[in-house]
């Protein structure tokens, strides 16, 4: 992928198998390297290419006592490039990002997703 989130270092908390072809990888404690700060990431490998293809970020929005909105913007990373899908505080609440971040994965892979597969261990 051309175009990811900037990064330095991060927490793997979880992660779950997407379908066959894929496994979705859970992040916090993200220490960015650019300007976007990061709260969470959910990260989909390719496992036969061994590469990330697809991302799922929880990014704090740094002009919320300027702008209003939502503490966090939910967005992702594609081939195509980057998509901003809106703020919300439930984007910086772990139980709620990485629930819906997993929906997202398994809707754009085509994989039948449960809300089983997080656990409240993956979402401290």
């Amino acid at each position: 992928m051309e175009y990811m989130p900037l990064t330095k270092s991060m927490n793997r908390v979880g992660g779950v198998p997407l379908g066959e072809k894929y496994t979705a990888l859970l992040f916090d404690k993200v220490e960015s390297a650019g300007s976007v700060q990061y709260a969470f990431l959910l990260v989909v490998f390719d496992n036969a290419k061994q590469e990330a293809v697809y991302f799922v970020a929880s990014e704090v929005n740094q002009m919320v006592a300027a702008f209003g909105g939502g503490s966090h913007y939910l967005g992702v990373f594609t081939d195509a490039g980057h998509a901003n899908l809106g703020s919300s505080d439930d984007w910086g609440d772990p139980r709620k990002f990485f629930p819906e971040a997993l929906r997202m994965a398994a809707e754009r892979f085509g994989v039948p997703f449960e809300a089983g597969p997080v656990r409240p261990a993956m979402m401290s």
